[in-house]
């Protein structure tokens, strides 16, 4: 028998059921102790308490938690509980807790396996619970049981348990049709928003573009910011602009939490839209207002905090201010070294590399980009693969070997086609466009900078255009 980690499930219920949380937990352990030496799967009961204290809403800290369990436990019995203070106005933290189990049961790389929910007997239970209920008998009876007493409780999961023995070596997502309390349909926006990110991914940009609009109109700010992100690589910067706008109202107009990672992400997301906009003094005050809306003793608002680092040092360097840019990159790079996540610190290596290209020194800047695309080989497809690519293609033209950076720039041109990233797809163009000019292969060279120019004229991209337009004016002559 080897020896696995034990399968977590994470159990969810209001604070009328201290008792059966209890038998829960006692019937887990005696499951894993009768089955110990003939199975090696077991289980570890986890909840609420298990999250150390946050300066972010604490239901925050409790989703993450989920969102790392194979399975969820909820319980009702007559109390709803009281409200969480999420964006999605869910009423109670045990709804939005089943509800994030429901969101990780429909994500394919998540590890949520099933959720099931036990209605408790209870002679008056809250009006939310038998709605609830009812909605699940329509759609999802499967998902749930009714239970007597305590014995029945303990009977039924039981069962349960040996049933999850053989979905532990297998995730099948699962898309689930129910509403919370606030009616806001927030799987199907989460699904759609999911659907949409993953069509990019393949490739099929119209048709995750769909999706995406369709979750932005149906869903809160994630929904909304990813729909900004897309229209902002495909270089729609007016309408990028008023959706991330969208986002910022949300947290602005609402009872919403205002200093959390989710709106400064809001205000970073916008600040993304102006730069490309070429207003990148606005775009530094924008970032500069998400980082005071972070506390960075928290981890997760600690990872939120060095992206928008990474952005900040982008803007100063666009405008000329290396040393700020570079104290920036750096403390994002000394922040993540600890963290053991090989694409921040790949993200940090390539904005270090940018800079140092900028500041002449090529060979470093060369072996930072060489260490990304290396430590990236056979990953999806991503934005920060196309952009070491293009990095190391750059370096190779400044070095005064444009045939060896042909290769970089035509995988970065391709990387950034399939996430449908129309500006990636133009720098990538044009950088082919110089790499063929220097070595001399003058009719390629124009091939690429006429697509180049045809796709800046798409974007209404003024910039693009001049450096198309001059480039093809060089060819000429």
């Amino acid at each position: 028998m080897s020896d696995a980690l034990p399968l977590r499930i994470f159990l969810a219920s209001p604070g009328d059921l201290l008792d059966e949380r209890k038998v829960v937990r006692s019937c887990i352990d005696e499951y894993n102790a009768r089955c110990r030496g003939e199975s090696n799967v077991t289980y570890e009961v986890v909840g609420g308490e298990r999250v150390r204290g946050t300066a972010r809403r604490p239901q925050e800290a409790i989703n993450e938690l989920i969102g790392e369990s194979h399975f969820l436990i909820a319980l009702f019995k007559g109390s709803w509980g009281s409200e969480s203070g999420s964006p999605w106005e869910y009423t109670s933290g045990s709804e939005e807790e089943l509800f994030t189990g429901l969101l990780e049961l429909g994500r394919t790389e998540q590890p949520m396996r099933d959720v099931w929910v036990a209605f408790l007997d209870h002679p008056s239970p809250a009006e939310r619970i038998v709605k609830l209920r009812e909605q699940m008998s329509w759609h999802h009876a499967v998902m749930y049981e009714s239970i007597a007493d305590m014995r029945e409780l303990k009977t039924r999961l039981t069962e349960r348990l040996g049933t999850w023995e053989a979905l532990a070596g297998l995730k099948v997502h699962r898309y689930v049709d129910l509403l919370p309390s606030s009616g806001k349909d927030v799987l199907r926006a989460a699904n759609l928003r999911l659907r949409g990110e993953k069509l990019v991914d393949l490739g099929q940009a119209e048709a995750g573009r769909a999706s995406l609009r369709e979750a932005a109109a149906l869903g809160g700010p994630s929904e909304q910011l990813a729909y900004a992100r897309f229209l902002a690589r495909h270089g729609e910067l007016d309408e990028a602009y008023a959706a991330t706008q969208r986002a910022i109202d949300h947290f602005v107009n609402t009872a919403s939490h205002l200093y959390s990672p989710l709106a400064a992400e809001a205000f970073a997301a916008q600040a993304g839209v102006l730069r490309r906009q070429g207003r990148d003094i606005d775009a530094i005050g924008r970032l500069e207002q998400a980082v005071t809306l972070l506390n960075e003793s928290d981890a997760y608002a600690q990872k939120v905090h060095c992206r928008i680092l990474d952005d900040l040092g982008l803007a100063h360097q666009k405008i000329g201010d290396l040393v700020s840019a570079q104290r920036a990159f750096q403390k994002s790079l000394d922040s993540r070294r600890g963290s053991d996540n090989r694409l921040d610190v790949c993200q940090s290596l390539v904005n270090l590399a940018r800079l140092e290209v900028r500041m002449g020194d090529l060979e470093t800047a060369a072996s930072h980009a060489d260490e990304v695309i290396h430590t990236l080989r056979g990953t999806p497809p991503a934005a920060l693969h196309a952009n070491a690519e293009v990095l190391a293609a750059q370096v190779r033209l400044r070095q005064g070997r444009p045939d060896e950076g042909v290769p970089y720039a035509e995988r970065a041109l391709s990387l950034n086609r399939q996430i449908a990233s129309r500006r990636g797809e133009a720098i990538s163009l044009l950088l082919l466009a110089q790499c063929c000019r220097a070595a001399g292969m003058r009719r390629e060279a124009g091939e690429y900078a006429r697509a180049c120019l045809e796709v800046n004229k798409a974007m209404a991209n003024k910039e693009g255009i001049q450096r198309a337009e001059w480039l093809l004016d060089q060819l000429d002559e």
